[in-house]
Order: C-alpha cells, then structure tokens, then sequence
C-alpha cells in the first residue's frame, strides 16, 4: 500500500511518500536530492528515488522532502538548513516513529550528493540506522558557492559562517556526528574525481581514528569507476548497493 503523508516539522511540512509492505523488517528511506533549474516535474515536494520501490519488495519504502525547500521557489537544495530549526532532529523524531510504527527493526537511509549529506545526518539521528550515501557534500561550506548565496538569501537571512557559529551541526557531518554522539554505520561511494574526493578520505580518516564510535558500526568508503565526476551511480549498481545492505539487515 503506497500513500502520502504531512507531518509537522516544527511549523513546516514534512511531506512524505510511503509504501507498506506486509511483514517487512526494514525501513529503506530515500532523501531528497538537488532539482534542475526551471524543472517543474521536480518542485516541491518531490519525492527523489520513489519509482525504485519495486525494486526492493521486501522493504517498507519512503521518500522525503526537505522541509525547507518549501521556504522558496527559486531554492534547488535547501541542505536541510533552517535560521531557527533543527529540520534533521526533528525528521529523526518523525522516521523513528514511522519505523516504530511499522515495527521496522532497521533503518537504512540512501541519497546522493545532497541525499548524501542528509542520509548520513539523518543516520545519526536514529539508533541502529545505517546510511549509503554517494558522493555526498560532508560539510556545506565547501559546496558550491551559487548553492550557498541561495540557502544564505531564501532560508538562512545571514552568512553561512554567522550561522555556523550558532548551529554548526547542520553545516557539517562532523560537526552533526559530535553533536550527536553518534558515528552511524555507514557506506560512502565516491571517485577520485569528485569533486569531494580527498574531503571525503579526510572524513574517513576521522572516522576511523579518533571518532566517537559505538560498538557493533561499521563504515565504508567504497571507491569506483563506473562514475567519474559529480554524478550518481548507474540504477543497477545503486540498486546492487541497497539490496546488499537489506540483506545485512536481516
């Protein structure tokens, strides 16, 4: 059974896209990613990932939208920011329900680039999830900086490092995983040519040296060359991803 859902997120929508599956165990959530310019296929709330459902019968899928993307049209990621909010805390509380809800016993959240950064902070948000994210920003600052000026202008009313200095974890992975107390299990996929490549092996580094890790995690950098560049994997490949995690779930 599929159907869509509004949950208030501290006064701003949480839109999602739900499809129950009798007997399942796993929870398998799909974060929103960037949107073309112009696209109005993929306005707010759009749903990233949500025709891959049938591919994983044995799951309950969801599909989110940012919350703050609705702040402003003109917006192709929001980041997951907001001036007053913690969106990323409050979408844990609502996933954390759902799951509970459904008696998933597993969480596994996927995105990529933007659904990256967002899977791996929604992660820290929710015991026991794991996230897959590809090629995914870790800290917001060193993205574009037409991205930044567009979240600074339509979402956050002051410079990204004045916001920074009030709620660090929404700018940065790290900086959310401190914040949290939390180091989820993660897979992160990359190549030498993104453009986050050597951020993201600094990432991993910190991770596995000195992060603070909970026992039974586990964390991944997977890299490939079926992509180069800032781009996402193949379906089948990124399907192949997720059904291994499924399986490791059970």
């Amino acid at each position: 059974m599929d159907c869509t859902f509004d949950i208030g997120v501290d006064g701003l929508p949480l839109h999602g896209k739900l499809f129950e599956r009798e007997a399942a165990t796993t929870l398998l959530v799909f974060m929103p990613s960037a949107v073309a310019a112009g696209s109005v296929a993929h306005r707010h709330p759009a749903f990233a990932r949500w025709q891959w459902e049938s591919h994983f019968p044995d799951a309950h899928v969801l599909a989110l939208a940012d919350p703050s993307m609705g702040i402003a049209e003109a917006l192709r990621g929001a980041w997951y920011m907001h001036a007053e909010h913690d969106i990323i805390a409050q979408m844990g509380s609502a996933v954390t329900a759902l799951a509970e809800r459904l008696r998933a016993s597993n969480v596994i959240l996927y995105g990529s680039s933007l659904g990256g950064f967002g899977a791996l902070a929604l992660a820290s948000q929710i015991d026991g999830a794991i996230a897959i994210a590809e090629v995914p920003q870790l800290d917001f600052a060193r993205w574009l900086n037409s991205a930044r000026i567009a979240v600074e202008t339509h979402i956050l009313g002051c410079s990204l490092e004045e916001h920074r200095a009030r709620h660090p974890e929404q700018v940065s992975i790290r900086t959310r995983f401190e914040s949290s107390g939390r180091v989820p299990s993660f897979v992160i996929v990359s190549n030498v040519r993104d453009s986050g490549y050597r951020e993201q092996l600094e990432f991993f580094e910190w991770v596995s040296a000195g992060a603070p890790r909970q026992d039974g995690t586990t964390h991944e950098l997977h890299l490939v060359d079926e992509v180069l560049g800032h781009g996402p994997l193949s379906v089948d490949a990124a399907r192949a991803l997720i059904l291994r995690q499924l399986a490791r779930a059970r």
